[in-house]
């Protein structure tokens, strides 16, 4: 809480108190009063929980002495001198009041109704007796029916407090319970269109594979000598391959534009890059889950910043990290993701401790088509994750490096030039 608040919430409070405190009765026939004042502050005091009530009651007690001195003076009820006089034993009142709830531990008894209602009854008793020692009006000849009235007034004043803090508590409930039925029924109707969209997502992904393996099996063809015949079918199969793809991105703009529908419009101004790592976070998890894994999964920027071609970062870095889970294949596993600004450049390193890479391949992990992992229907992976990640790094003015031993994992390394094109630093201040 800052310090303007915190004066801000206790001003409130005072006020409130003494304005209230103007509503009250004389039970004996002198100036000792019952006021409805006590009822302000022990419910103030409860609604504003971290502010001490030692600090609280008896700054409220400050504030209704001077207010209850100026308003008598104002009224021309009695001399300036008088008004003290008369007044200063209730700023007394408050002050025990304030002392024995914090020796009572009253906001730690709000679970305990009856231990709530004992320390705030015991409290007002002890601190009218202190404002009638003080006015010198303890009369022990009457001292049954005063102790009788006390107690009553304070057990009264405690069961009020406690009711209206009791009412408060419940109407917060109902209101909450109103808001989560509310977000229910809108993540009920937001998953059933998702689950509409994943189905063609599900297509999409399907299609996308074949693509990439027909495009792929085009490129190796090419890369051999072809006579005239084999030109023409070569030439057919990218013309239906191209035809195949333009089906995938219509249906994705079919779907981008149902997802534009139920999700909450993109910031144009950017993302920032602890934002892009807690998305990557929880994709990872859900990862691990997917491949029964448990890996420890660390994440961490140095500075904070903007980036605006976030599905760029975000696409560099989910396929190391998917690489790099893809090579733990023991329990236990560690990957680490570090973000850092050096200078003029950004720095992003994915570091895991998975079985690493043959130094024999290390020349050809970046090549299109180079692969040494078996899918589970036994093909080859089209292997052009990393030469993605490249191609997404190059386009950027960067470059990636990788660092590895069999055995003990390994490290990808990129750094990328600030460019306001793509990043966003911010100044710090001081």
């Amino acid at each position: 809480m800052t310090v303007r608040k915190y004066f801000k919430e206790m001003l409130i409070t005072a006020a409130l108190t003494a304005i209230i405190g103007e509503v009250y009765f004389y039970p004996f026939g002198t100036a000792f009063r019952f006021t409805a004042g006590v009822i302000a502050i022990s419910f103030l005091m409860l609604y504003f929980k971290e502010i001490p009530e030692i600090i609280l009651v008896p700054f409220s007690g400050a504030v209704v002495f001077l207010f209850r001195v100026f308003l008598s003076a104002a009224l021309r009820q009695v001399d300036f001198a008088g008004a003290v006089d008369l007044h200063y034993p209730a700023f007394f009142f408050y002050l025990t009041y304030g002392a024995f709830l914090r020796l009572g531990r009253v906001k730690e008894q709000l679970t305990a109704p009856i231990n709530f209602v004992s320390v705030m009854t015991l409290s007002d008793i002890a601190a009218n007796f202190v404002e009638l020692f003080i006015r010198r009006e303890m009369d022990f000849n009457y001292f049954q029916d005063i102790f009788t009235l006390v107690v009553g007034v304070g057990l009264l004043r405690s069961i009020i407090t406690f009711s209206l803090y009791w009412l408060m508590e419940r109407y917060k409930l109902i209101i909450v319970k109103e808001e989560h039925e509310k977000r229910y029924a809108e993540l009920l109707e937001l998953l059933s269109e998702l689950k509409a969209e994943l189905i063609f997502l599900r297509k999409s992904n399907r299609d996308l594979e074949d693509a990439m393996k027909e495009g792929y099996e085009i490129y190796r063809r090419l890369a051999s000598p072809l006579d005239d015949q084999e030109l023409i079918r070569l030439r057919k199969r990218a013309l239906n391959l191209a035809r195949e793809i333009h089906e995938i991105k219509k249906d994705y703009i079919r779907i981008s534009a149902g997802f534009s529908q139920l999700l909450p419009e993109e910031d144009k101004e950017g993302m920032r890059m602890s934002a892009i790592l807690s998305l990557l976070k929880a994709n990872t998890k859900r990862w691990m889950i997917g491949q029964g894994k448990k890996v420890d999964f660390t994440a961490y920027v140095d500075r904070d910043f903007i980036v605006t071609n976030y599905f760029t970062f975000f696409s560099i870095l989910s396929n190391l990290i998917y690489n790099a889970l893809d090579a733990i294949k023991k329990e236990g596993g560690r990957i680490e993701v570090r973000v850092y600004t050096c200078g003029d450049r950004i720095k992003m390193s994915v570091l895991d401790d998975g079985c690493g890479i043959d130094p024999r391949d290390l020349p050809y992990i970046f090549e299109p088509g180079f692969s040494t992992k078996i899918l589970e229907d036994g093909s080859v992976s089209t292997g052009l994750g990393l030469t993605h990640v490249k191609n997404l790094v190059e386009d950027m003015g960067g470059r990636i490096l990788v660092t590895s031993s069999p055995g003990r994992g390994s490290r990808f390394d990129v750094e990328i030039p600030v460019d306001e094109k793509f990043i966003k630093l911010e100044n710090r201040e001081g």
